[in-house]
């Protein structure tokens, strides 16, 4: 991934996929934080499964970031950069998965960055 800032040596990587099984009907809210204490996230990329009858919304640090759309930042087939520069949070990533399918749907999301300690120069 071109990802913008480039991550320094001393930068923490964070890829942590998580799955969640939805009813038709019901929504999931799935948080996201930073694992080093005093740190800045550097969001390149919110990849969720593309499911037609779904609703996708993120919030960084309780402040709407995308959505509600009806597509996902990017298919978790895809895993591309979705932004550039990065999104930047302090302490949390929220994402909300809503189900209208019809069918129970399992969906995958995958945040994808890395941690930078503050002072660490871009």
């Amino acid at each position: 991934m071109n990802v913008v800032p480039r991550p320094n040596e001393e930068d923490v990587a964070f890829n942590d996929p998580y799955t969640v099984e939805l009813e038709d009907g019901e929504e999931a809210e799935v948080t996201f934080t930073p694992e080093q204490s005093g740190s800045t996230f550097y969001l390149a990329t919110v990849a969720i499964s593309k499911v037609r009858g779904t609703v996708y919304e993120l919030e960084d640090d309780a402040t709407p970031m995308y959505g509600p759309a009806n597509i996902p930042p990017t298919d978790i087939d895809d895993l591309t950069v979705t932004w550039a520069p990065c999104k930047q949070f302090k302490d949390s990533l929220t994402v909300y998965i809503r189900n209208f399918t019809g069918n129970i749907q399992t969906y995958h999301v995958q945040p994808i960055g890395f941690e930078r300690a503050d002072g660490g120069g871009a």
